[in-house]
């Protein structure tokens, strides 16, 4: 494993690339990463706010809290936790997938297999488009713990028995109290508690029912021996209708004499129902809010111990149900808000561009290389998602100039010039103006930082080099790039090989030479989808496929080169595609009225 030497200055991708390291090797037990060191990379990733990284360090944390201190159960547990917000809240599939496998760690610690399992199960379905091999490490702990399983299912000297050959109560509580208090996600919270209380009660088969009031239905995705499906009906039908209506606790040894069962589910499924025991589940406020029910005890029926027990894991069960239920709702809430913004942003953005039909879709057009500047610099989607609402917002300020400046055909006076220099300060005092979160405020500082230089020759507060926002240099690119592409009213777009010499021409002047370097690095085929974003031209698929081999910076080398006898059949082709689009896209948006 590669160790970095100056982790206080290291980059995202570096970070990112030692903590999968840190990751794989704590996952093959090799002790090369001292704790200390890694609390060193916490730290960094906490100071380039990629929150997704924070994540990925406080779930490996979590794991060696626990290895190092075995009595810090619920300590690492609780950094997990915090972890999994963070990964959640960055929609990081990476840090996702971490966070469950370093929890499924921590319980198959604690003998919790079944619990592990389920968690493993949960990380294996979610995608990671990285080439990180982390499926195989997952299907191999999930190979372990299943086997473990078996095991246990044969061994006599499982884990301990009362008398009547029940697990102990009392750790079958704690078992399944530590279990459930973590876990947030709904259709993980009750598979998780379905499969203790079918092991703690030596049962066939539990389905937890959730009651949905607004419908007046019952409703479950767990029935254990099935495929993962949703179970709904009607709460005023069968004997967890009767249950919601009573309140009433039913144990009944046969089920198909009682009239109340409702045999329309086991005719559905093909599953056969024996005896039952059924319970309703409460909230804090001793409300119902859905029924444990329990089927086909393996050796008799139910009895009143297992009533009891039910009872006992029904009070932590019905809190965690609850909690569960207000974090899916806060979340739908908070992706509420964010679509809100999103919508406000994309109306703002479009009231702009609408003022000056010749530049219509600049905004969107140079959000969309900011985005690809953004993807070569591999930042986090919480940074990516503020600096594309400051590139769809960095031109608001133009509602405060004139038309007569604005839309101007010739060259402006210095008047007018200075005058059209203010939108950049009127953006800013806009943006700041509106009540928002404190990233929306960033927001604000990148969107009025676009014309800032990087030699300090900007505006408009002359800002320079790395005071210039991350977001504000590269949107400066992107902008510059879009503008001399682009017909304006007192010039036709600039030739290709003008328009990229000035970017290079601009490193440490105007531009970052960093950002400049990344946006040159970006296909020409990605390129060419933003010039075409606008009109009714599609590149043939084949000439996408020659577009996606060669990078602006390859197209320059190539125009540019005086040695034009030298160049393959290919390089050829590819610079021919380009043009053809690029001068055809002016003739298709009728660059020459």
């Amino acid at each position: 494993m590669k160790l970095l030497k100056n982790v206080e200055n290291a980059s995202y991708q570096e970070l990112k690339d030692l903590l999968i390291d840190i990751y794989n090797s704590v996952c093959e037990n090799k002790e090369i990463y001292s704790f200390d060191n890694l609390s060193l990379v916490h730290k960094r990733t906490i100071a380039l706010r990629a929150f997704d990284l924070v994540s990925i360090a406080m779930s490996i944390i979590g794991y060696l809290q626990l290895k190092q201190e075995p009595d810090r159960y619920y300590k690492a547990l609780c950094t997990i936790n915090d972890a999994k917000y963070l990964a959640t809240s960055c929609s990081s599939n990476i840090a996702i997938k971490i966070n469950l496998h370093m929890l499924s760690c921590i319980e198959f610690t604690e003998k919790n297999y079944t619990t592990a399992l389920e968690l493993v199960k949960s990380a294996l379905n979610i995608p990671v488009e990285e080439i990180y091999d982390f499926n195989q490490r997952l299907l191999e702990f999930q190979n372990k713990i299943e086997r473990i399983n078996q095991q246990i299912a044969i061994s006599q000297n499982a884990p301990k028995f009362s008398s009547d050959g029940q697990e102990d109560p009392l750790l079958a509580l704690l078992k399944v109290g530590r279990t459930i208090a973590v876990e947030t996600n709904i259709d993980t919270l009750l598979t998780i508690i379905a499969q203790e209380i079918k092991l703690v009660l030596n049962a066939d088969r539990c389905t937890v029912f959730i009651l949905d009031k607004e419908k007046n239905e019952l409703w479950s995705k767990v029935a254990l021996g099935l495929e993962t499906q949703e179970i709904r009906f009607s709460a005023d039908s069968g004997l967890a209708g009767h249950v919601v209506k009573t309140g009433e606790t039913i144990n009944i040894k046969d089920v198909y004499s009682d009239p109340r069962f409702n045999k329309e589910i086991d005719q559905k499924t093909g599953y056969k129902t024996e005896n039952i025991l059924c319970m309703p589940i409460r909230n804090m406020s001793h409300e119902i809010t859905g029924v444990f029910q329990v089927l086909n005890k393996k050796d008799g029926d139910f009895n009143q111990k297992d009533e009891d027990l039910l009872i006992a894991i029904g009070s932590s069960a019905g809190i965690a149900i609850e909690n569960a239920n207000l974090f899916s709702k806060q979340q739908k809430f908070i992706q509420q808000q964010k679509d809100l913004l999103s919508g406000f942003v994309d109306t703002l953005s479009a009231s702009i561009d609408a003022r000056d039909k010749i530049t219509s879709g600049h905004s969107k057009r140079v959000t969309m290389f900011v985005e690809l500047i953004c993807d070569v610099l591999n930042l986090s989607e919480k940074e990516k998602d503020l600096i594309r609402q400051a590139s769809l917002l960095h031109d608001i300020g133009k509602i405060g100039i004139r038309d007569s400046v604005l839309q101007k055909e010739g060259k402006l006076t210095f008047e007018e010039y200075q005058h059209i220099q203010e939108h950049a300060k009127i953006t800013h005092d806009i943006l700041e103006k509106i009540y928002s979160s404190e990233d929306f405020q960033e927001v604000a500082s990148i969107a009025s930082s676009h014309h800032e230089k990087y030699d300090g020759s900007g505006y408009y507060k002359k800002l320079s080099g790395q005071d210039i926002p991350l977001g504000g240099r590269i949107l400066a690119v992107g902008d510059v790039f879009d503008a001399i592409t682009s017909k304006r009213h007192y010039r036709s777009k600039m030739n290709i090989e003008d328009a990229i010499n000035i970017l290079i021409q601009g490193k440490n002047g105007h531009f970052d030479a960093n950002i400049v370097d990344a946006f040159l690095s970006i296909q020409t085929d990605l390129i060419m989808k933003v010039f075409l974003i606008d009109t009714q031209m599609e590149m043939e698929s084949s000439d996408k496929q020659i577009l996606n081999k060669f990078k602006l910076i390859d197209l320059y080398n190539l125009i540019t080169s005086k040695d034009l006898d030298n160049y393959t059949q290919e390089e050829k082709t590819f610079v021919d595609i380009f043009a053809k689009y690029y001068e055809g896209r002016c003739e298709e948006v009728s660059c020459e009225k």
